[in-house]
């Protein structure tokens, strides 16, 4: 890039300049940045380099939480990409006071009530299968705190109920009815009778441990996800009292704590790019991988950039960062079935890949948002502001090879979505790009 100017003129073009790209070009504080004297000389010029190389690899985090999440994701799906993946929601039941039911009442039939949300992931034009088993363990979070996409317990081989339907995802009025009516009536007849195994929160539990949803053996081809709060996902009794005009009634028992809610995720990468990222201690390079790397949810994948030549910015004195970039290109067309996520953030990794959240200037966890070009689509890009995370790594005149930088949904989001991207290593590269004057 030319230098800006000599003498008194030049300097004047060069301040202007450096003020105009701060205001307009950078989400960093102009304070920040101070321009001393000895950024006066003649020779002083603004740079900009993209040229640094990026190193990708994607690796494998085993454990994700996925309870207090509020949704419950059941079904499967296949693809050449992130291979087989298979859900499952356990969820329990919450104990009340069920009050006084007549004993002329009759029962009907009873069901589950399963409300949809917009997060699927898959082909929805297809029908699904899904059933529900009962468990034979009680649902106790790890150290009383959290579920995870591993975590599972004990359930009935056989499955309480079946059903096969068409996914309505983008109903709002429409729901998925699981009839249950055999179990329905045993419970049905002991809150008549007021019976011992629903007379406290204890012995309810105990009697009714919980639920699963999953696929059966089905092979779907696509994820649901439904509503999974307390009032959201619920059992309904009905029945009816004879009198001269029968009268209609239902009991309504609402899912038991979200704390114990929690999807467990399965996936079979063995005919994927990944199929060896368990042997390779969770981690393999793009450079085995297609150079491409790999980011998704609720699978644990995450996307790792690690910047082996920033140490060479100081063999030089002479230079002054003020603003740096992380720009990621998703891989074209690798978003035409599978939505990207909005919003991508980042995590400082160290060499063992334990994460931390990277946080910006007002404590929040740092994030890129995507832009799309409607146009061309040649330009469509995730930008991240990493200006603090460079000045800092480098204010002890070192840069650990072995700092990183960890694509994936932001923390609370990360056990709850199975969006993902795949990032290219070539064409066109992960770039990290610093704008820094040299004198």
């Amino acid at each position: 890039m030319k230098g800006i100017g000599e003498g008194k003129k030049g300097r004047q073009i060069l301040l202007l300049f450096i003020f105009g790209f701060l205001l307009v070009g950078s989400c960093t504080k102009t304070n920040e940045f101070t321009i001393g004297k000895d950024f006066m000389a003649p020779q002083t010029r603004l740079e900009v380099v993209d040229t640094f190389r990026v190193n990708l690899s994607t690796i494998l985090i085993d454990s994700i939480i996925t309870s207090s999440k509020k949704i419950a994701y059941v079904g499967n799906y296949e693809d050449t990409i992130f291979g087989l993946i298979t859900s499952r929601s356990f969820f329990d039941l919450g104990y009340e006071n069920f009050g006084e039911v007549d004993e002329k009442a009759v029962y009907d039939s009873a069901a589950f009530i399963l409300q949809y949300t917009e997060k699927n992931i898959g082909d929805t034009l297809y029908p699904m299968s899904i059933s529900v088993h009962r468990l034979t363990e009680r649902i106790v979070p790890i150290s009383n705190t959290a579920l995870f996409n591993t975590s599972s317990f004990d359930y009935e081989p056989e499955s309480m109920a079946t059903i096969e339907f068409y996914p309505e995802p983008h109903s709002s009025d429409t729901a998925v009815n699981l009839t249950v009516n055999s179990f329905g009536e045993e419970l049905f007849n002991l809150i008549r009778n007021k019976d011992e195994k629903v007379s406290n929160q204890e012995f309810f539990n105990d009697y009714i441990k919980g639920f699963v949803l999953s696929s059966g053996s089905v092979m779907n081809k696509a994820i649901l996800g439904f509503k999974a709060n307390t009032d959201q996902l619920i059992l309904k009794l009905f029945y009816h009292v004879n009198r001269e005009e029968p009268e209609e009634k239902e009991i309504i028992i609402k899912m038991g704590d979200i704390g114990r809610q929690f999807n467990k995720v399965d996936f079979d990468l063995s005919d994927t790019p990944l199929r060896n990222i368990r042997e390779q201690n969770n981690e393999v390079p793009a450079t085995l991988t297609g150079n491409r790397a790999f980011m998704q949810g609720m699978t644990g994948l995450y996307i790792k950039c690690l910047f082996p030549t920033v140490q060479n910015l100081l063999a030089d004195d002479g230079w002054k960062i003020i603003k740096a970039e992380l720009i990621v290109e998703p891989v074209k067309y690798s978003y035409e079935q599978f939505e990207l996520p909005d919003s991508v953030y980042l995590y400082v990794g160290d060499r063992r890949n334990n994460l931390s959240m990277l946080r910006d200037g007002k404590g929040m966890q740092l994030m890129g948002s995507f832009q799309f070009d409607n146009y061309l689509h040649e330009d469509n890009r995730y930008t991240f502001e990493i200006t603090d995370f460079i000045l800092n790594e480098l204010a002890d005149s070192y840069f650990d090879p072995d700092q990183s930088l960890i694509l994936g949904l932001a923390s609370t989001e990360q056990g709850a979505r199975f969006e993902r991207l795949i990032a290219e290593g070539k064409k066109p590269p992960v770039k990290l790009k610093l704008y820094y004057l040299s004198y």
